[in-house]
């Protein structure tokens, strides 16, 4: 009787340990930043807040991404009921960009050794021009006042989160640390939750609470495999190679649907990849001059089957394709342009498309008419009525009201057409030019 009193109040202590445990819950993000990949932050954040967890710990390695899924992010990390560490993890990993935002808004900001941020500078495609400048600098001066608003709250440098955005500033762990960026490194998870166990933490909305983690429970929700391909195409589409592609695909199909109208499917192709190009390229900078250089070349093209300028026009055009493809992405780094290996074989085979189909195209006007009633001229037929001048033929088809301006032809007798007049045809018998 005593084991079995034993047995029961062991397991009612362990049962009672287990649910006096902290509970971190846990979101390895490893993928850049879009609106798929966003909500699955903001969904933790939601599950955190509803189940009372201690902590929520968001392990990041990221290149950044778009702007407004990364402004939705740290809103709601701001209002967050419960405490958010961002781990920059592990070594090697990085939080460029967005991601920097994304750590410097989290009451806990931590890095393993060999990682680095910052990199947040704003990249906008407007081009050389004063428009352009303008918009880069009212762009750029916005994300630096949200940087310096979030590290004042944060008790983090302005100054230095300043100089990640306005100087496109990068920060390894250590000089992140040294900077008051950070505020501290870990080379795991497992240091990184022993550090934080008993830390007190200043909220965003100025109140503190003490970290209670000692052996803590990690909680981490299973992605579904609707969610793995909706992440997987979001960063489909926020790939530079595959933006400029789209975008080649939709300009080669309309060009071909303007050089064939009704061969619908090419139109259908075009416009289909044209708007993905254009949902796509929100997350990316997009160059409004190398866009207006395409787009010209395009409109060369189709003067060269309007005005006879022995191919003068489709060579510009076809400088005007690969120049406007080469600046068409003005940033910097793999994760915003396409390669130029990928570039130049694209904008090239686009206008070799356009050059061909311009070509063909003038051929084909300049063809003679060899159907309906230009393209009788020259067929042999066979009288039917006798032409004394005038009767009737039979030219491949059909009857036609025919003269014979040599003179008089007997019934079945073959002639050959000569001219079409009025729906009238002449002829001559096929032997008078034998």
């Amino acid at each position: 009787m005593s084991r079995l009193a034993g047995l029961l109040l062991a397991v009612y202590l362990g049962v009672s340990a287990r649910a006096a445990a902290p509970a971190v819950r846990l979101v390895t993000f490893d993928t850049d930043i879009n609106n798929a990949s966003a909500r699955r932050i903001l969904s933790a954040i939601d599950d955190a807040e509803a189940n009372g967890d201690a902590l929520l710990l968001i392990e990041m390695d990221t290149p950044g991404g778009s702007v407004e899924a990364t402004e939705d992010v740290v809103k709601r990390m701001l209002a967050s009921k419960v405490p958010i560490a961002v781990w920059v993890g592990p070594s090697g990993a990085r939080a460029a960009s967005g991601g920097f935002y994304l750590l410097i808004a989290a009451d806990v900001a931590a890095m393993a050794p060999g990682t680095r941020t910052g990199a947040a500078a704003v990249v906008y495609g407007m081009g050389k021009s004063e428009e352009g400048d303008i918009l880069l600098k009212k762009a750029t001066n916005d994300l630096a006042a949200l940087a310096r608003s979030i590290a004042e709250h944060r008790g983090r440098d302005p100054v230095s989160c300043e100089k990640a955005v306005v100087s496109a500033e990068s920060f390894t762990d250590t000089a992140a640390v040294a900077a008051h960026i950070v505020d501290l490194v870990a080379r795991d998870r497992s240091e990184l939750l022993a550090k934080l166990d008993g830390r007190p933490v200043k909220r965003f909305d100025g109140s503190t609470v003490t970290l209670a983690l000692a052996s803590p429970v990690l909680v981490e929700k299973p992605r579904t495999r609707a969610q793995d391909a909706e992440e997987r195409v979001g960063g489909f589409l926020g790939n530079p190679t595959v933006v400029y592609l789209l975008f080649l695909i939709g300009l080669a199909g309309l060009y071909a649907e303007f050089n064939h109208p009704g061969a619908w499917v090419p139109g259908l192709v075009g416009v289909v990849a044209l708007v993905l190009f254009a949902v796509a390229a929100q997350s990316l900078p997009v160059s409004a001059v190398g866009l207006v250089l395409v787009l010209a070349g395009l409109v060369l093209f189709v003067l060269e089957l309007k005005i006879a300028s022995h191919g003068i026009l489709a060579a510009l055009g076809t400088i005007a394709v690969v120049a406007g493809s080469i600046l068409l992405f003005p940033g910097a780094g793999r994760d915003l342009r396409p390669p130029l290996a990928v570039v130049l074989p694209g904008s090239v085979t686009l206008a070799a498309i356009c050059f061909t189909a311009t070509r063909l195209a003038l051929k084909a006007r300049r063809t003679p008419l060899s159907t309906g009633v230009e393209g009788l001229r020259g067929e042999i037929g066979v009288v039917q009525h006798p032409l004394e001048p005038e009767g009737t033929v039979f030219v491949p088809g059909e009857i036609w009201q025919a003269t014979a301006p040599s003179g008089p032809l007997p019934a079945g007798a073959r002639v050959r057409v000569v001219r079409v007049r009025d729906l009238v045809v002449d002829v001559e018998p096929v032997d008078a030019k034998g």
